[in-house]
Formats: structure tokens, sequence, C-alpha cells
């Protein structure tokens, strides 16, 4: 099924229950893919095209380097500008992917076909293409949106629980970027969320991204539990995979919402959110870990009157639409400890 989406907006949505190729490019494609999918993508018949790459894939191996044998062998096929990209893989291979597409001949077409939860919700819509520097996570990288969006289900039922898990934590990000709790308390369950919730979260990003394609205002509200969330995944040593990383930002950015007046989230929500990430604690790194990377978050503003750096960081409101405060990287510091206090023990108070 195709998702309705503006006018003028670069990608075509599609959710589907499992990949077909007639949505595949009409022209010359190549693909590169996750080896992990690979045998999952040959069992649904979809065809490999000349030159296809079956790659491994991890957030440490997320580097510039990784892509030269790519685009090396993008040439030698050779690949033109007419020629299109197929991503099949999570997020970091679809970040990647698309990132390489942007820099072969300066920008050719590409499609993502995301196979987990994550990137169906986060990483493969809106053109955020990237890799990792040893400075921070995604600093290099390029606005390059797809000319197509695959999602297929049939994908989400071989992943681990865990990975699922992280994957709806995006989901639940979307539902306090609304300030919907009632859709954040469904999204709390345990198992596969809900087609319809997938549908709700692509469309709101689609018209957020469709009204602000550079991420110079509104887009920025999709980075809720991301400004902490990346310092915790990367001081982790990547031990907490990207969605955990986002569900414990956005719990420390309700805790920061309420740090900044913006009022209270029910203690039973927090409660049952941090119950639901309770298992993450071992994994969770000190604030004076957190802090260095805050300070080169790529979100940062133009630094104070005083000097000091800044962040352009998400407050999710409850019943209400998340909103936009630039706060010194410090600021996080009280809602990391009460994030850690929830993750101890939910039912404390704070």
């Amino acid at each position: 099924m195709e998702i309705a989406l503006p006018d003028g907006f670069p990608t075509r949505v599609f959710v589907e229950e499992k990949p077909a190729p007639g949505l595949l490019p009409s022209g010359a494609w190549t693909l590169v893919g996750d080896e992990a999918v690979r045998a999952s993508w040959r069992e649904a018949g979809m065809p490999e095209p000349p030159g296809a790459l079956w790659v491994p894939v991890s957030e440490a191996g997320k580097r510039l380097a990784a892509l030269i044998p790519w685009l090396e062998a993008w040439a030698a096929i050779p690949l033109d500008r007419q020629s299109t990209v197929v991503a099949v893989g999570g997020g970091v291979l679809t970040d990647m992917a698309g990132l390489g597409a942007a820099l072969y001949m300066r920008g050719i077409a590409w499609q993502a076909w995301p196979t987990t939860l994550l990137a169906q919700v986060d990483a493969g819509l809106g053109g955020k293409t990237a890799c990792d520097l040893e400075a921070g996570k995604n600093l290099a990288g390029a606005f390059h949106p797809p000319s197509r969006f695959v999602a297929c289900r049939s994908f989400l039922e071989t992943l681990p629980v865990r990975q699922l898990e992280s994957g709806a934590w995006e989901l639940f990000k979307m539902a306090l970027v609304e300030g919907d709790l009632a859709w954040a308390e469904d999204l709390l369950a345990p198992g596969v969320p809900s087609p319809e919730s997938l549908l709700r979260a692509l469309r709101a990003k689609a018209w957020i991204v469709h009204r602000d394609p550079r991420e110079a205002g509104e887009r920025r509200l999709l980075n809720l539990g991301h400004t902490l969330g990346h310092a915790l995944e990367a001081a982790s040593g990547y031990r907490l995979l990207h969605g955990e990383a986002v569900g414990l930002g956005t719990l420390a950015a309700c805790a920061l919402a309420d740090q900044e007046g913006l009022g209270p989230f029910p203690p039973a929500f927090l409660a049952r959110a941090a119950s639901r990430m309770r298992h993450l604690l071992p994994a969770v790194p000190p604030w004076e870990a957190c802090l260095p990377l805050l300070r080169v978050d790529k979100k940062s503003a133009s630094p104070g009157p005083g000097g000091g750096s800044a962040i352009h960081c998400i407050l999710p409101r409850p019943g209400a639409a998340a909103e936009q405060k630039v706060l010194p990287p410090e600021a996080w510091r009280g809602p990391h400890e009460r994030m850690t206090t929830l993750l101890i023990d939910p039912e404390m108070p704070t």
C-alpha cells in the first residue's frame, strides 16, 4: 500500500506485508545489503542484480572508509547517473548506503528497503544519511532522500526480541512528539507494534520533513530522545542499541521538560516506561562519560551570550506537542540522574 503524502515529497512510501519485485527500480540498479538478511531476501524470491554487495554491518564499522569499496564496486559495474542503489538492511546499512549514493557521481538515486523496525520508523525516510566520526555519531553525512521507501512487515518476523523492542522506542518517541500519551501507553505493551502505529508514524514524519527538509526548525522535533540518547549510545561503547538509547534519552527528556517547567508526566507513566528499560541499567554510562559527547552534538546551537556551548533540546509535554529549547549540555545532568534513579527503582519518588 502506498501512503498518500504531500505533493512534491521526494520519496514514494510503501508499507507491504512482503517484498515484491515490482517495487524495485525499472532501470539499471544494484544492491547493497546486510549479509544477515540475504537469506530472507532470497526466500522472498527477490532478485540480486550484477554487482550486488552483501556486507557485514555494525555500528563500529559505520565509517567513511567502509564506503570506498562500495563506490569502487559501483564504478566497476559501471553505474551511471541514471542508475539506482537499493539498500536492504537496518538503520546502519541504510544510513551508509544513502550517503554512498549521495557521494557517487555527486548523487544518484537510491531506494530504502529497511528490514528492522527501527529503520522502518527512523532511518530510511527523510533523507538524513551519515557515517560516524571518532568525535561522535553521524557527524559526516548529507541530506539525500531516497526515491522510494518500502517497509515490509515480513522482515520483522525474523528479528530478535531485543531488535523489535529497540525499534519500538522510536515509535514511542513519535507518540511523545505529538504529546499523545494514550498512543505512547499502547506502545509500551510487549510485542510487534501494530501496522496502524507504523503508518501513523511514517505519515507524521513525512509531513514534518516536507515542511522542514533541511532541519532548520520543526524537523528538530524528530530528535526527541536522540540528544542524550546519542551520547549514551556512544559512551556505552555501543553496548546499547540505537533504539534503546533513544528510549533512555526520551525518558530523560521527560525529566528535562519537568525541570524546565513544562509540566510533569504522570508518575505511573514514567514508572511503566522505566520498567520496560530497567534491564538496560548495566549498560548506561555515567554522566561524566556523556558530557563530552553532548558538547560536540551535531544539533549544537550558536553560543549564548556567555560564550558557552548550547544544544537544540526537544522537550516532550503531556497532552501537547513537543517544544524546542536551546540549553547548555550541562542541563542534562539532572535528567540523566533522574533517568538512572527511575531505572534502579521505577516506583521510587524523584
